[in-house]
């Protein structure tokens, strides 16, 4: 089994739980696979905080400095996973992350792209620098479907593509004591007492609009279903204090769990809820991978694309302007065959979890074979 040091670019020390998860599962996935023989070396947006949360020598990732040290150290750049190759946050990002892999090529370091979603990509600019870099890398896994096509579509026919599944799919649950601690001082609802976890985001300009709507929401669902509900922020400070907003305008007393802190934790809360509704892809994920049933309000075409591969994409509706009095009732459907949809979700999540694996089987592959892009 090859041994050394693989350098990781990503969107990490910018608390966003996804993220983070993503990171989670790459060491989890290399430790299964190599023991201690890998060493990752994450650039960090915060170091300090990525090495204190993963235990990783991390770098700052935007410093020209510290990512040449690092990739001066490596036999491999990873670029991913997460949804790095898209212009919906704005072209800059783009650049960024394409820049990195670009000093890896320079640097004669084998890149790899390591279960990305890709797009969008509505720029002719912006699919002509993603098909110039991504034809010059060794490798590319991609976290669905949808990704390999948009791909193959721009251009990009020179590495290998393959069809893989998120990293946080290989992700275990953290201990139980440390699951029950996340609830803080939130009272933990008694035994036979549903729960429903709730993870929303603001997207878009009309977030006066989002709080009405989704303060409806939260009532329906807590009328509809007897369920106690918690919001559970991925993001923080921004998807808290949006969730503070919902929750006082459902006229409900609705807790936002803000004592989640580490990706298993979240990865157990969600695990211990019985429905979980959200926007979120990684919370999506998570549930998913803790066979708990799930409910989308799909912002993004990955969520989209999760929902259909899971398939269930009858239990996703756009993320506003949505009929809070039909969600509510399919969740209350949820709730009444959670067993039989938890136990569908649970075969799912084996298939998955080794398709997660795989990135990093790859992975390795290429540090052993010492692959080199055409740099």
């Amino acid at each position: 089994m090859p041994s050394g040091t693989v350098t990781v670019s990503g969107y990490y020390g910018c608390g966003n739980a996804g993220d983070e998860a993503v990171l989670a599962g790459m060491r989890e996935a290399f430790g299964q696979l190599a023991g201690g023989g890998v060493r990752l070396v994450p650039l960090s947006e915060n170091p300090d905080q990525t090495r204190a949360l993963h235990g990783l020598d991390a770098r700052q990732r935007m410093s020209m400095r510290s990512v040449r040290s690092a990739l001066s150290e490596s036999q491999l750049l990873i670029s991913g996973g997460g949804s790095l190759l898209q212009d919906t946050t704005s072209l800059r990002s783009l650049i960024y992350y394409l820049w990195i892999a670009r000093m890896g090529l320079q640097a004669k370091v084998p890149v790899m792209f390591y279960a990305q979603g890709i797009g969008p990509l509505r720029r002719p600019a912006a699919r002509w620098l993603v098909r110039m870099t991504a034809n010059r890398v060794s490798y590319i896994t991609v976290r669905d479907e949808a990704s390999e096509h948009l791909l193959k579509s721009i251009g990009v026919n020179r590495p290998p593509i393959e069809v893989t599944a998120d990293p946080a799919f290989g992700l275990r649950p953290a201990a139980t004591d440390k699951v029950t601690g996340a609830w803080g001082q939130t009272p933990i609802p008694p035994p036979g007492v549903s729960k429903i976890g709730i993870s929303i985001r603001s997207w878009g300009a009309d977030r006066d609009v989002q709080i009405e709507e989704y303060g409806s929401l939260l009532a329906n669902l807590s009328d509809k279903t007897g369920a106690r509900l918690v919001l559970l922020p991925m993001q923080l400070p921004g998807d808290a204090e949006f969730s503070d907003a919902v929750s006082r305008k459902s006229g409900r007393d609705i807790p936002v769990i803000r004592g989640i802190t580490s990706p298993t934790v979240m990865l157990g809360m969600i695990g211990s809820m019985d429905v979980i509704v959200a926007m979120r892809l990684h919370a999506l994920i998570f549930a998913a991978r803790m066979a708990t049933p799930l409910f989308a309000l799909a912002y993004d075409p990955k969520v989209d694309s999760l929902m259909d591969r899971l398939a269930l994409s009858e239990y996703s509706t756009p993320w506003i302007g949505f009929d809070s009095n039909l969600i509510a009732g399919k969740v209350r459907g949820l709730l009444g065959e959670r067993a039989s949809r938890s136990a569908a979700l649970a075969r799912r999540a084996v298939q998955l979890e080794s398709l997660a694996l795989r990135n990093a089987e790859i992975a390795l592959s290429l540090m052993q074979r010492g692959s080199r892009g055409p740099g």
